[in-house]
């Protein structure tokens, strides 16, 4: 409950209600974006301080590893279970949303800490920013194999590799994040006061407010699942659950502690709305947004945000001792 009555969480079951009451409310896309781009870049920050004080040790090795194979795999499991309902393209896209993470999930999650003066690892920063590029590759992959014989040939051809590549390690937040994040480790930790007000203390006012807009963003986008509404909203709520189970057993097998172990739940049970889109929209432009759009953001978001969080923390704290 103490999580749930967060003021980020309010913030963005306000901006729920501001849609259902019809509010009139309008913030501009430029606003977003740049909210977005700071909210990034001072986690990416932080969190390359952080790493630079840690001593690099085979845990922390190991857990970017099955970070990052993770991202491999949870695409592969969700898009065969998809594929049952969808097309090619649409289950693809949708997976590959699941195969990534949702930054802001993350952002309230250890801003949530934070609050609670606990601490995690800077690693779990890096991991972030990795698993966003084997989840973009997975999706614009994934529908070259399970095409018909036509089709792939048709998609096989299509593929360029080296836009594929690019999409995935040099797309807009995932540039932001990495670049940050290699700053802050390479910079003198003595002067890391000097960036208290920009990078700490501001941040959360302005998580709060970016939450508000995607609360709106969310109520918006749950009426575009019309076709498949029942399965794919199941879909949405079991996927985020299922991957939660497999991050526990990871993070068991590895050791982590419980604040890096709920950390890694959050990272792998959550769904990108932000980094992969992007590189869908351009890549992958045959996959309907109003499915995955509305499936990542408009209900796995949500869920994850006022009930998957106090979950996955009773997870770690439950099997993480």
């Amino acid at each position: 409950m103490e999580m749930i009555l967060d003021p980020t969480i309010m913030f963005f079951c306000l901006g729920v209600v501001a849609v259902w009451v019809k509010s009139n409310i309008e913030i501009p896309p430029g606003t977003i974006k740049f909210l977005s781009y700071y909210l990034l870049m001072s986690i990416g920050f932080k969190g390359g301080v952080s790493l630079s004080q840690a001593q690099f040790t085979p845990e922390i090795f190991w857990t970017l590893f099955f970070g990052i194979l993770a991202s491999f795999i949870i695409p592969v499991w969700v898009f065969l279970v998809l594929r049952r309902r969808l097309n090619v393209n649409d289950a693809a896209a949708t997976a590959a949303c699941y195969g990534s993470v949702s930054a802001v999930t993350f952002l309230t999650a250890t801003s949530w800490l934070e609050t609670q003066g606990a601490s995690y690892g800077g690693h779990m920063v890096a991991l972030m920013a990795l698993v966003e590029s084997p989840a973009i590759i997975m999706a614009l992959m994934l529908p070259k194999f399970f095409s018909g014989k036509t089709a792939y040939e048709k998609n096989m051809n299509r593929l360029n590799f080296k836009e594929t590549l690019h999409d995935a390690f040099f797309n807009g937040s995932v540039f932001i994040l990495i670049g940050s994040l290699l700053i802050g480790y390479g910079m003198d930790p003595a002067k890391t006061h000097d960036y208290q007000t920009f990078i700490y203390d501001i941040f959360k006012g302005f998580l709060c407010f970016f939450l508000f807009d995607l609360g709106m963003s969310a109520a918006r986008q749950v009426k575009q699942l019309k076709k498949n509404a029942v399965f794919l909203s199941l879909m949405a709520i079991v996927v985020p659950l299922i991957n939660a189970v497999i991050a526990v057993f990871i993070a068991k097998f590895l050791g982590l502690n419980v604040n890096d172990g709920f950390v890694f739940i959050v990272i792998l049970a959550s769904a990108s709305y932000i980094a992969v889109p992007a590189a869908l929209k351009t890549n992958l432009p045959e996959a309907s947004p109003s499915i995955y759009l509305s499936m990542s953001l408009g209900l796995t978001f949500p869920f994850n945000i006022l009930l998957g969080l106090p979950i996955y923390w009773q997870m770690a704290k439950y099997f993480l001792v």
